[in-house]
């Protein structure tokens, strides 16, 4: 095997090895992090809907009691046996029920309704008589026997329609309690809240997936079809699979230590793992694409590493060719015995050829160093400074780092000739990034203020023009008899389009020279071969510039206005069109 092909292969393992242990760390980190998230995520918003429950259980709860606090209510109440025949309803009773009903209602959106019924079915009630009965028949009700069973303690009712209600086919979960007597523990009647379907959809809808179940004395209170899948979900991150689909869910599980209400979250696992796949996939790419380029890079290292190898081994071959009769003992093989047995031929002519070979080296580092000049592109610019920022790193100038990390990005900003315009913000950064290399020079003595409205960052303008607006000022507004100089850059949206104001307190415009500027600017003349106009500063963008490239990509609704007074500084307007 060749020593190229050697060197070939100990990179590319070198490279891979690497890339694959930090794939699969990364993933499994990701992975980890990810599931976590989710369930501590779902785990804090169950349990906020825990307590939203148990704030509406008590609140209920305590409604159902204050019936027994009102003496006139109870009074009611007794005046209604279980065989006392039941007649249209006593308006002095029905509306002291209603008014103490509705009161109870006031500003409560989780609940629908209040009804109480007494001991042979009558009911009371804060609605009309036009959307709910004037009587039940009690021992008939579902609930009837369960209720009475706890003595006056509240239960709560599963999904359910009740009979009671007119033209309703609405499903409610709703409390109920048995009222007795304070006096003698009688049986009284019933008092039934239910609970707003809507605002039960309302507190749900936060959670992240539709398998969800809310459970009480290990009874679902909602009809669900994953009921039996929801039932096995009893502690947190517990993976449990669908019998019927095969599918792995994730649970995630919160009891209320008030109400006994507990609260189950099935999470699907392709739910789960959808960003990890993104990410995974993302992953690969990237180590795919890192790993083609190490090979690639590789390839090249090899070939520039063995050049001067390779060169020797043919002038060997060069010089064998001549047949000369010094000789040494070659016992190696491959490309180590063919340099050997080269080296036979090549010891008879050593000493003429020394100068020879000199000369002809010399030359070809010359030519090769004319080659590597002749190819050089911003990535060298960009790997000198990058060398340059970790010697001023290294030797604690941090500093100079920051200078050079600025000055590369403003390089790297000024390459990309190939757009026309840009992002607001990009242009703002970039000039932010211009102001902090002049700050390091000026120190104190410049001051930029920026003020920009909320909102106009992500609206494309035309490249460099703010920059050379801050550039200008700097190179005209400042002179040594000036302590400092104030820039403030103003940019908001009025009226459809984007006002971006540009002033400063320096040394101003005369007034014969303003009015060519604006005379220039008006003719919107651009020069490009010809840019050494005082106003430019020789950057390759002047006012005119700027002028000129608003109206070509904008139009007349575009404008560039300019205001100076010597002493007073100058001030620059420049008006863009929005796109919809």
């Amino acid at each position: 095997m060749k020593l190229r092909n050697k060197l070939f292969i100990t990179f590319a393992v070198l490279v891979l090895i690497p890339l694959i242990i930090i794939g699969v760390a990364v993933h499994q980190i990701f992975a980890t992090s990810k599931s976590e998230e989710v369930i501590t995520k779902t785990e804090n918003t169950i349990i906020q809907l825990n307590q939203n429950l148990d704030l509406m259980m008590e609140d209920a709860a305590r409604d159902t009691l204050s019936v027994l606090y009102n003496n006139s209510l109870l009074n009611i109440l007794r005046e209604y046996k279980r065989y006392t025949p039941v007649f249209y309803k006593n308006y002095n009773h029905s509306n002291s029920f209603s008014l103490f009903l509705s009161a109870s209602l006031y500003n409560k959106e989780q609940v629908d309704g209040i009804h109480v019924f007494t001991n042979n079915g009558q009911t009371f009630s804060h609605m009309d008589d036009y959307r709910i009965d004037n009587s039940i028949d009690l021992e008939a009700q579902e609930w009837y026997s369960s209720v009475r069973e706890r003595q006056g303690d509240w239960m709560v009712l599963p999904e359910h329609i009740p009979t009671y209600y007119k033209k309703n086919d609405e499903s409610y979960v709703s409390l109920i309690r048995l009222l007795r007597d304070p006096n003698d523990k009688k049986q009284l009647g019933f008092i039934k809240v239910d609970f707003s379907p809507g605002y039960l959809d309302k507190i749900t809808e936060q959670l992240p997936s539709e398998n969800w179940q809310i459970f009480r004395e290990g009874k679902p209170l909602f009809q669900k079809e994953r009921d039996q899948l929801l039932l096995s979900c009893n502690a947190n991150g517990k993976w449990i699979e669908d019998t019927q689909s095969s599918e792995e869910y994730l649970c995630v599980s919160n009891t209320s230590s008030k109400t006994g209400i507990q609260i189950s979250n099935v999470i699907p696992k392709t739910y789960l793992y959808s960003e990890i796949k993104d990410f995974n996939f993302l992953l690969i790419t990237v180590l795919v694409i890192s790993l083609f380029v190490s090979l690639i890079l590789s390839y090249f290292m090899s070939n520039y590493l063995l050049k001067p190898l390779e060169l020797l081994k043919k002038r060997i071959k060069e010089f064998q060719v001549n047949k000369m009769s010094n000789q040494i003992s070659v016992e190696s093989k491959g490309d180590i015995g063919e340099l050997g047995g080269a080296y036979n031929y090549m010891l008879s002519e050593i000493n003429s050829l020394v100068e020879e070979t000199y000369e002809l080296n010399r030359r070809n580092s010359e030519a090769e160093f004319k080659a590597l000049q002749s190819r050089m592109d911003p990535h060298f610019i960009f790997n000198a400074l990058e060398s340059i920022n970790m010697t001023a790193i290294a030797r604690g100038q941090l500093e100079l780092s920051d200078m050079i990390s600025e000055l590369g990005r403003l390089i790297r900003y000024r390459l990309r000739n190939d757009e026309q315009q840009i992002s607001l913000k990009e242009e703002i950064d970039f000039t932010e990034t211009y102001v902090a290399i002049m700050k390091r020079r000026l120190g104190d003595s410049l001051v930029v203020e920026w003020n920009i409205a909320d909102g106009v960052t992500s609206y494309q303008v035309p490249k460099y023009i703010i920059q050379p607006l801050i550039e200008n000022a700097i190179a005209h507004g400042f002179d040594s008899q000036m302590e400092d100089i104030t820039i403030t850059i103003k940019i908001e949206l009025e009226g459809g389009k984007l006002q971006i104001a540009v002033y400063d307190n320096g040394t101003g415009i005369g007034y014969k020279r303003l009015q060519k500027i604006k005379e220039s600017i008006n003719n919107s003349i651009v020069k490009a071969e010809n840019q050494a106009d005082s106003t430019s500063q020789n950057n390759g963008i002047a006012l005119e510039n700027i002028a000129s490239r608003l109206k070509l990509i904008h139009g007349e609704n575009s404008r560039l206005f300019i205001n100076a007074e010597p002493g007073k500084g100058t001030r620059i307007n420049i008006v863009i069109p929005i796109e919809e």
